[in-house]
């Protein structure tokens, strides 16, 4: 059994508006709830996803493409250390999220995360959006 949640979806936005939105406090909270964030490697973080919050620290900062924190949850944690991983790849025209957590035990937990972070890359692709310019119709005679 996997110890991991991994969802994965594909943006029709440029990766550094979707790194922003990943990789900074001003964008995770256009799509979380609240977020403070010490964007450097050793930084704190602070996330509130409905009426969870969840507490860690930069573990990676690999920008425009990975960032990635220790995660737990306050008041309810783990029991286990575990790490979320957001990356981000150029494909094309379009960018390619991929959405990991790690450290996850037991079935309950693994489709717990699974759940939540389904919920919250929707919250993601719909941020992502809401940034693009509006498209420009044109007419042909």
């Amino acid at each position: 059994m996997t110890d991991r949640v991994e969802l994965q979806a594909e943006l029709d936005a440029p990766r550094a508006a979707v790194f922003e939105l990943m990789a900074t406090a001003d964008g995770l909270r256009r799509w979380l709830d609240e977020a403070e964030l010490d964007e450097r490697v050793g930084g704190s973080m602070r996330i509130r996803m409905s009426e969870a919050t969840a507490e860690g620290e930069v573990l990676s900062l690999q920008p425009m493409q990975h960032i990635s924190f220790s995660w737990d949850w306050v008041g309810e944690p783990l029991g286990r250390p575990s790490v979320v991983a957001f990356d981000a790849i150029d494909h094309g025209a379009r960018t390619h999220v991929t959405i990991r957590h790690a450290g996850l035990r037991g079935a309950r937990q693994l489709q717990l995360h699974e759940d939540l972070w389904r919920h919250w890359l929707g919250r993601l692709v719909a941020a992502a959006r809401a940034d693009l310019p509006p498209k420009v119709e044109t007419t042909h005679p």
